[in-house]
């Protein structure tokens, strides 16, 4: 071992360092109730995550309770979670996998659905806005609705999204300073397909699967969503609102590359008091 560390050199007398960093490893501390794990998602093996996936599923007893840090490096840097909630650590790692192998789409966000009626009680004025304007138009995409999206006042993310092959296009988007990523990446979002232009897979399947249901459904849909995202500086947790309007879109045909039909997703923070509960 000492060989191998003089070795080293640059990396001191830590071999694990080298190992987690140029090998793929995950490195386990363990003191009492408290957990840390260490990987690198640039080298990381897909076997090592899902070992470390199993442990953190199996290891949910009701009656013990474990304070867990993840400690991740990727290409932008090195991010620490801790909480002793175990599926956001779940969370953690399959967003790690989804970094790892981009090919195995995965839907990471965690998604509650809630009764559209219950919109009052996230107290919201933008919501409660635009689902009126969304009534009074029969949902379809024209005034109001097309009033309250070119609002400037409106500092949200909202965005219009049609059916295209088995993903979809952004028709429209409008972001948001809390949204994950930067005003560069933003501008390459309108007219793309989420495929293209969303930096984040867990992401991309999320939004997907919420707009196919809301299509389905043929009403709002409010979910309570959370996560982890990899945003423009690194992977970040959020806690948000989806409220997705399914609309018609007037004159669009096939024969113009489009179904008819589109959804409008609006971004909602979630209330200090609710982060707080």
């Amino acid at each position: 071992m000492a060989d191998l560390a003089a070795k080293l050199g640059r990396l001191g007398e830590d071999v694990s360092e080298f190992a987690i960093h140029t090998m793929g490893w995950i490195r386990c501390t363990t003191i009492g109730a408290f957990e840390e794990y260490s990987f690198d998602a640039r080298s990381v093996h897909t076997q090592a995550l899902t070992a470390l996936l199993q442990r953190l599923v199996s290891e949910t007893a009701p009656e013990t309770t474990r304070l867990r840090c993840i400690e991740v490096t990727t290409a932008r840097g090195t991010t620490k979670i801790s909480d002793d909630r175990p599926d956001r650590m779940v969370s953690l790692v399959l967003k790690c996998m989804e970094i790892v192998n981009p090919r195995a789409p995965k839907d990471s966000i965690r998604r509650g659905r809630m009764d559209h009626n219950a919109i009052a009680s996230l107290d919201d004025p933008v919501a409660a806005r635009l689902i009126a304007a969304w009534k009074a138009s029969g949902a379809t995409l024209r005034s109001p609705i097309l009033d309250v999206m070119a609002d400037p006042g409106i500092n949200r993310s909202i965005k219009v999204m049609i059916p295209h092959g088995e993903t979809f296009r952004l028709m429209h988007y409008h972001g948001s300073p809390n949204a994950p990523w930067d005003r560069a990446t933003w501008r390459s979002f309108e007219g793309g397909t989420l495929d293209q232009v969303v930096p984040d897979r867990g992401m991309i399947e999320s939004v997907k699967a919420s707009t196919r249901a809301a299509l389905d459904l043929r009403e709002p849909l409010v979910e309570f969503c959370e996560g982890v995202v990899l945003a423009s500086d690194g992977l970040k947790e959020f806690q948000w609102y989806r409220i997705s309007l399914p609309v018609d879109l007037p004159g669009r045909s096939a024969e113009h590359g489009g179904t008819g039909q589109g959804v409008i997703a609006l971004l909602s923070p979630v209330p200090k008091t609710k982060k707080a509960a």
